[in-house]
């Protein structure tokens, strides 16, 4: 799994809500002592993650800390 290198702290927002557009975040839950990268998707008007070892987690359903969204050096990720 990835982690947030120690220059990404400074770079992105920390929120404590839950993202409210798809996009590419990390994402540090309750339980993890680290952060992943994980992808927001817009699925059926709702938004969801891909959260082991289930699929289309409702995002609103995670707690935690998220920052973000990240930004594509190689533009929008959906070209």
């Amino acid at each position: 799994m990835p982690q947030i290198p120690q220059s990404s702290h400074q770079a992105l927002d920390t929120m404590s809500e839950s993202p409210t557009q798809p996009g590419v975040y990390w994402f540090q839950s309750e339980s993890l002592f680290w952060a992943v990268m994980v992808e927001v998707r817009l699925t059926n008007g709702e938004l969801m993650v891909w959260w082991p070892p289930k699929q289309d987690e409702p995002v609103a359903n995670l707690k935690g800390h998220w920052r973000g969204p990240l930004r594509s050096s190689t533009g929008p990720l959906n070209e």
